[in-house]
């Protein structure tokens, strides 16, 4: 998926759940979702770090850092979504290192004759893994739409910063 989908899908639903929800931490944490994809250059991608166990670790620096419990909640959230995100095939490692497959579930909806419904879930193992996706190339998921979503979402979060500093310095 995308990355940039990986960050507005969440940040949408947590806008649209949660208005009342202190912003620092909305916007500081999204580069969450795009960390967990940083095991595409280290170790191996859908397993390295796409597990609750990394999930948590991010969510305890965030906790470390704002000694906050909404920073832990939403950090938490943020690497949980990109996991939910990406459970099509081949899915995640939930729980590597511990248990060293991914777990993947695809539904699809599809009209012929009648409307049929299909529901695959399934597991691979890291062998399995790296024979059917290993030697693809790390941007195949990285296109133009998402280099776009970067820069604007850069330039709205710098905005954002520059207005809430001007409506603290008035008060």
């Amino acid at each position: 998926m995308e990355p940039f989908v990986h960050a507005l899908i969440p940040l949408a639903f947590l806008l649209a759940l949660f208005p009342n929800i202190d912003k620092k931490y909305v916007f500081s944490l999204v580069p969450i979702v795009w960390i967990i994809d940083l095991d595409s250059f280290i170790g191996i991608h859908r397993f390295t770090f796409h597990n609750l166990f990394f999930v948590l670790v991010l969510a305890g620096i965030a906790y470390l850092i704002w000694k906050n419990r909404v920073a832990f909640w939403v950090a938490f959230y943020y690497g949980l979504s990109h996991l939910i995100l990406d459970l099509s095939m081949p899915g995640p490692a939930w729980l590597y290192p511990l248990v060293q497959k991914t777990f993947y579930l695809d539904i699809s909806i599809a009209k012929g004759t009648s409307w049929m419904l299909n529901i695959d879930t399934g597991s691979l193992s890291i062998n399995q893994y790296n024979t059917l996706f290993g030697n693809l190339p790390v941007q195949t998921y990285v296109g133009e739409p998402a280099i776009l979503f970067y820069l604007l979402f850069s330039v709205l979060l710098v905005v954002y910063i520059i207005l809430k500093s001007k409506k603290k310095s008035r008060k």
